[in-house]
C-alpha cells in the first residue's frame, strides 16, 4: 500500500508552507532520535508499571519496527493500537513512524463496535492490544472479532501470550537489530508529507470518521504548543489526558517529544490519582481537558497534595467557564493556557503563556503563526471585530481530510468550516460563544447553551452543568440543564431562574427544566456526550406523556 492515501493535500501547499519555513523533513522519530543520541540516558517516558531513557525508548521504537517488517507489515499498511496511557503506545505509534505504517489510535474505553469499525473501515492489517485493563478482557473481544476482519494478518496482544497471536514483549526481547545492517530502517523513511496516522473522531454525532494527518501538520502544531508554553527539557508533563489522541496526543505525545521533555502518564484518569503523580513526579505541565480540571479542583482531598510544582494546565477540547479556571488557579497557583481547535480542522488559535487572566480566562487565545482564521457570516465574508459568525480557519496545521471521504468539512480556497460561532475582540483574541447546530431555538429566539452554562457554574451549588435542547410542542425547543450538584446538594429550576435573573438575564434563556444527575456520561476524549444527555431528556418526555 502507498502511504500517499488521497487527501487535500496539495503541491501548493507543501510548496507554500514548506517556504515558510513552517513544514521541513522530519517525523515524530527523528525527534526520538535527537534525544537519544544527546542525552540518551535522560528519562523520557513513564508510567505506572515502567520507566525509559531516551536511549531505551529509542531501541524499543526500532525493535517493534522491525518485528512488524518481520511479520510483513509494510509502508501504508494500517494498525490500529488501543493501549490506556501506557508506555507501549510509544513503543508502537513509533515504530510506526519509522516505517511508514499507519497507526490507528484507539481509546482503551471503546468496545468491539468501534474498533471493529476502526479495523474494517481502515482496511487494517495489524491490531495491537492491551491483555486486560481495568477488569475488562481484551483477549475475548478480539477473539470475538477475527472472523470478522480479514484484513487483519497481524494480532499482537500486549502483555500475554495468546495461542496464534503474536506477543509484543516477544518484540521487545527479540534482539533484533543485531540481524540488520545498521541503518536498515532508514530506508523505510517516510516522508514528512506522507500520511502517517489516522485519527478518530470521538462519534459523538454518528459513527466515527478518520482523520488524515502527516508528521508535518501535527509538528507545526507542536512546535506552536513548545513555543507558547515555553516548554523544555527541564519540564516534566503529565498526561492526565489519553495521549493517543486529541490534546493529549498534541502536547505529551508530539510536544514533549520535540522539546524533550519528561513524560508521566496517568493510565487511567481518577483524580486523586493525577494529583498525588503531580506531588511524586514534580509535574511542571498537566494537559487535559476542563473535566479532568473541575473533577481535579473539586476533590475532597486537593489541599493535602503538594502541587508546588506545577506551573501550567494545558487544556481544550471543551470550554472551561470563566469562573471555574478563576477558582482552579486558585487553588492550584498555576497559569492557564487553552487552544481552540477541532481534530478533523486544526488549531488555529491558543493562548499565550503569560496572557493575562482576563485573556486566558474568557477567551481561547490568538492566531498562531501561519495559521489564519476569520469570522465569516452565512456568505463566508469577513466579520468586523465585535460581531459574531462562524469560525473558519486554514493554515500548515490542519488536517488534510478524511479517511475515503470527500465530503469534508473544507470550503473555497482551503478554509475549514467549524461549525462553531465565535467573535473576534480589538486585540485579535477569539471568544466561542457557541456550536451552530446547538443552539437552542425556543419559539424563534436563539439561546446559547455554552452563555448559560457559563453563568451557572458560578452558583455555590453546582459542581458540573450541560444544558442541553429538549422537545416542546409550542416552542419547538426549550433548554435543559443538567446538574452535577455540591455534595448534599439539589438544585431546582426556581433557583435557576433566581440565580440568572439576578444576574440579568433573558428569561427566555433560563432552563426550564434541572435534572440532578450523580455524574455526566463522557466521550472516551472526556468530553461531556451531550447526544445521551439529549437522548435522555426525549426519552423522559416521551414516557410522561
Amino acid at each position: 500500500m502507498s502511504t500517499n492515501l488521497a487527501s487535500l493535500l496539495t503541491q501548493d501547499m507543501i510548496d507554500r508552507y514548506t517556504a515558510a519555513g513552517y513544514w521541513g523533513n522530519m517525523t515524530l522519530a527523528d525527534h526520538l532520535d535527537h534525544h537519544a543520541a544527546y542525552t540518551p540516558d535522560r528519562e523520557a517516558v513513564s508510567d505506572s508499571r515502567k520507566r525509559l531513557s531516551f536511549a531505551e525508548l529509542k531501541l524499543a521504537t526500532e525493535r517493534v519496527a522491525l518485528a512488524m517488517l518481520a511479520l510483513g507489515i509494510r509502508p501504508g499498511d494500517r494498525v490500529v493500537v488501543q493501549t490506556p496511557n501506557w508506555v507501549e503506545f510509544f513503543f508502537v505509534r513509533l515504530a510506526c513512524a519509522r516505517i511508514g505504517a499507519i497507526p490507528v489510535p484507539q481509546a482503551y474505553t471503546v468496545r468491539e463496535h468501534e474498533v471493529e469499525i476502526a479495523a474494517g473501515e481502515s482496511q487494517a492489517t495489524a491490531l495491537f492490544f492491551c491483555a486486560d485493563f481495568h477488569g475488562f478482557n481484551y483477549v475475548a473481544m478480539m477473539e470475538g472479532m477475527r472472523s470478522r476482519l480479514p484484513t487483519v494478518k497481524h494480532w499482537v496482544c500486549i502483555g500475554e501470550h495468546v495461542p496464534g497471536m503474536s506477543c509484543l514483549e516477544d518484540m521487545l526481547a527479540d534482539p533484533i537489530e543485531m540481524r540488520f545492517a545498521p541503518g536498515h530502517l532508514l530506508s523505510f523513511h517516510p516522508g514528512a508529507n506522507d500520511i502517517d496516522i489516522l485519527m478518530s473522531t470521538s462519534g459523538s454525532t454518528g459513527k466515527p470518521k478518520f482523520v488524515l494527518r502527516t508528521p508535518n501538520v501535527f509538528l507545526t502544531l507542536g512546535h506552536h504548543i513548545v513555543e507558547r508554553a515555553r516548554l523544555g527539557p527541564q519540564d516534566v508533563v503529565l498526561g492526565v489526558a489519553p495521549v493517543i489522541q486529541g490534546t493529549g496526543y498534541s502536547v505529551a505525545t508530539v510536544a514533549a517529544l520535540i522539546a524533550g521533555c519528561r513524560n508521566v502518564l496517568l493510565d487511567r484518569f481518577d483524580p486523586d490519582a493525577a494529583l498525588e503523580l503531580i506531588q511524586r513526579e514534580r509535574v511542571t505541565v498537566a494537559v487535559g481537558v476542563p473535566t479532568h480540571m473541575i473533577k481535579m479542583m473539586n476533590s475532597p482531598r486537593v489541599g493535602e497534595f503538594d502541587l508546588s510544582s506545577l506551573r501550567l494546565f494545558y487544556h481544550a477540547g471543551a470550554p472551561l467557564a470563566a469562573q471555574a479556571a478563576a477558582e482552579f488557579v486558585e487553588k492550584f497557583g498555576c497559569r492557564l493556557m487553552e487552544a481552540y481547535g477541532a481534530l478533523d480542522g486544526g488549531t488555529p488559535v491558543h493562548t499565550l503563556y503569560d496572557d493575562p487572566h482576563e485573556k486566558t480566562f474568557n477567551t481561547v487565545g490568538k492566531v498562531c503563526a501561519g495559521m489564519e482564521l476569520k469570522i465569516a457570516n452565512d456568505d463566508g465574508l469577513a466579520l468586523p471585530a465585535g460581531e459574531i459568525g462562524e469560525v473558519v480557519y486554514r493554515g500548515p496545521n490542519c488536517a488534510v481530510g478524511l479517511y475515503g471521504d470527500d465530503k469534508h468539512s473544507f470550503g473555497a480556497d482551503g478554509w475549514f468550516l467549524s461549525g462553531d460561532l465565535g467573535v473576534l475582540d480589538t486585540e485579535g483574541y477569539l471568544r466561542i460563544v457557541g456550536r451552530k447546530k446547538n443552539i437552542i431555538i425556543r419559539g424563534g429566539q436563539n439561546i446559547s447553551p455554552t452563555e448559560v452554562e457559563d453563568a451557572l457554574i458560578a452558583h455555590p451549588d453546582i459542581r458540573e452543568v450541560a444544558v442541553v435542547k429538549m422537545p416542546d410542542p409550542v416552542f419547538g425547543e426549550r433548554a435543559c440543564a443538567f446538574v452535577v450538584a455540591a455534595p448534599g446538594k439539589t438544585v431546582t429550576v426556581q433557583e435557576c431562574f433566581d440565580f440568572l435573573v439576578q444576574r440579568s438575564f433573558a428569561k427566555y434563556k433560563i432552563p426550564e427544566r434541572v435534572i440532578n444527575v450523580p455524574d455526566f456520561p463522557l466521550l472516551h476524549n472526556g468530553k461531556v456526550d451531550r447526544k445521551l444527555l439529549e437522548a435522555d431528556i426525549f426519552k423522559r418526555i416521551n414516557e410522561e406523556q
